[in-house]
């Protein structure tokens, strides 16, 4: 009852990249049901059979992989990998931003800002934080200026607290220190349920519903003043993942151009640096004509 048909985004038309001319809203599902660019709306009673619906979300169970499960369509068991509609709890912090020094000097306290929400409607009740990478915690100040009703919470829940640093953290600013902050959010909706620590219990070959901890890496300078946020040029990776934020294999050397059983299968074989090359098939001939790649191609980003 509160699906929408939108054409206009805070006033304006409809951006391009947000579903021009205009998009369907089905509040508290998945992204991936929030159709874009629509051009028609079909009342069926047989659910749809795109790709997008029978394939790309569906939560596989951790031991199926793309390479041995997934390479040939339909797998094994396909009832145990359920569609995705509606999104488990989360929340992530915004401020301080991801990799970023703030201002340390005559500090005594951090605050911490961040948003959550969770799917189905349900509602925000509580979100901790935490500096110290979740050994301690305390829950942070909820805001959200609409009353939504009870399994209507379409919107996302802001919070807020400001934090006391421990006598550690104070003195090794005031010897002149630089002080590294692991702040984490976990949000509990009005199911209890909790975000989980990690993600490996979770972990599936599709990266979907993944909604563990997240991470802020943020270092405090004794130098700078309070008000004080850069980001930190020095940290240039992610800080979110399982790994820290650096890659656990070299970007490249990952699904099937790792996988020897499909390796001579592969559209991507690994090249020296550990930077991928697309292969074209010529004329069904079995040739492989590799394309040429500046040098230059080998300081892309990952």
């Amino acid at each position: 009852g509160d699906a929408l048909v939108a054409f206009e985004m805070n006033g304006d038309p409809l951006p391009r990249d947000h579903g021009y001319p205009v998009r369907a809203i089905a509040p508290g599902h998945a992204g991936a049901r929030q159709c874009k660019w629509l051009h028609k709306i079909i009342v069926s009673d047989k659910e749809s059979q795109t790709s997008w619906q029978q394939k790309s979300y569906r939560g596989f169970a951790p031991d199926i992989t793309f390479e041995n499960q997934l390479a040939h369509w339909p797998p094994k068991r396909l009832d145990q990998a359920p569609i995705v509609q509606e999104m488990p709890v989360q929340s992530f912090v915004c401020n301080p931003p991801q990799n970023s020094v703030i201002g340390g000097k005559s500090a005594t306290d951090v605050t911490v800002k961040g948003v959550a929400w969770s799917g189905g409607g349900r509602k925000i009740e509580r979100v901790d934080v935490s500096i110290d990478g979740g050994k301690t915690w305390t829950a942070s100040e909820l805001y959200k200026p609409i009353e939504q009703r009870r399994n209507r919470h379409w919107a996302w829940t802001q919070f807020s607290q400001t934090i006391p640093l421990p006598e550690e953290i104070q003195k090794k600013l005031r010897s002149g220190q630089t002080v590294t902050l692991d702040i984490v959010s976990k949000a509990m909706n009005s199911d209890f349920n909790l975000q989980p620590e990690t993600m490996e219990p979770y972990w599936n070959a599709r990266g979907i519903c993944i909604n563990h901890w997240y991470h802020i890496k943020a270092e405090m300078d004794p130098n700078k003043d309070k008000s004080f946020v850069r980001h930190n040029p020095g940290a240039q990776q992610f800080g979110n993942t399982p790994s820290g934020g650096h890659f656990e294999k070299q970007w490249g050397l990952h699904g099937f151009t790792s996988d020897p059983d499909h390796a001579d299968a592969a559209n991507f074989k690994v090249k020296e640096g550990g930077d991928t090359y697309h292969l074209e098939h010529g004329g069904g001939s079995g040739n492989v004509n590799v394309e040429d790649l500046d040098d230059d191609d080998d300081d892309d980003e990952e």
